[in-house]
């Protein structure tokens, strides 16, 4: 009977145990309705596997002002914002937060772009820094970007370089036209394939020493910003075959001279392979004929 009694207390006390360690794990699904999302967007959310650890970052996201069916959206687009802590999300909001990004601004950038969310905070200060320093945009350009074209910042420096150059030397883009045109947001082949076709149809006219184009270019926007059909109706004043016969041609035209580009520096690499080996050779060379100097015998010729 006492062994009997020991044995029922020792099991009602590991049931207790279990129902209160049952009880101190969070319902995720009560969490993610108290925050006020409906049960549908509950569903959609804990389809996502959230942990339950993981419900503070969905705090943070509705602290930010944004509404419910934003969160979900920039949840599904970026997973990856579940993954990691609560802390790392505050971390880069304060981020934008410290870029310029105010209440209304930030929660509009955010929503057209979750993305900058999930860029960690050294390469959002590097893409800043480079439009800064390299390109010369001043503060408050670089915050007009941020609301504009939000995307510009979770692109790599060596990209957004690539555009700003051929923009600026090539067609004698301004800083403000850069702006309004959005140009980080097309890559540089579309801008390329566009700006040579005008070229080669004589539309559009390089700048000058100066750096000022003719005023007879079309506006940096009309060349970048519309749609194919309305740059060939209204700017070309071309078809859609002649302009897809042209990017072919463009096309193999680069490949070519980067065919070019690489034949020219195995030539060079050669070149110089072949020098190193005659210095060496000719060292070689004199090595012998100092040395052969050296063990050849005299012979005396006697009078």
């Amino acid at each position: 009977m006492v062994s009997l009694c020991l044995r029922q207390i020792v099991a009602l006390s590991r049931t207790s145990l279990l129902l209160r360690s049952v009880s101190s794990v969070p319902d995720t699904r009560q969490t993610i309705l108290d925050l006020g999302f409906s049960e549908e967007q509950a569903e959609k959310i804990q389809r996502m596997r959230c942990p339950p650890h993981k419900t503070p970052n969905i705090k943070e996201l509705c602290l930010l002002g944004l509404n419910h069916r934003t969160v979900l959206r920039i949840l599904e687009e970026r997973p990856d914002l579940l993954k990691i802590t609560a802390t790392e999300l505050r971390d880069r909001v304060d981020t934008l937060r410290g870029l310029g990004l105010g209440e209304g601004s930030l929660q509009n950038s955010l929503s057209s772009c979750p993305a900058l969310l999930s860029v960690p905070r050294s390469r959002l200060m590097a893409a800043t820094q480079f439009l800064k320093a390299q390109c010369q945009f001043t503060s408050q350009q670089l915050l007009k970007i941020l609301n504009t074209a939000p995307e510009t910042l979770t692109q790599d420096p060596s990209k957004l370089e690539e555009v700003f150059q051929y923009v600026y030397f090539r067609m004698g883009g301004k800083h403000g036209e850069m702006i309004s045109s959005q140009v980080f947001q097309v890559s540089v082949d579309e801008i390329k394939v566009r700006h040579q076709f005008l070229e080669r149809l004589g539309k559009f006219h390089p700048p000058d020493k100066k750096m000022v184009c003719p005023p007879s270019n079309p506006k940096l926007k009309d060349v970048i910003q519309l749609s194919e059909e309305d740059f060939l109706s209204r700017i070309a004043c071309s078809s859609s075959e002649e302009f897809s016969t042209f990017r072919k041609i463009l096309e193999r035209e680069e490949r070519e001279n980067e065919q070019q580009m690489e034949g020219t520096e195995d030539e060079l690499s050669e070149d110089e392979e072949d020098s190193e080996s005659e210095d060496d050779s000719g060292d070689e060379d004199s090595k012998e004929d100092i040395y052969s100097d050296k063990h050849k015998p005299s012979h005396h010729h006697k009078k």
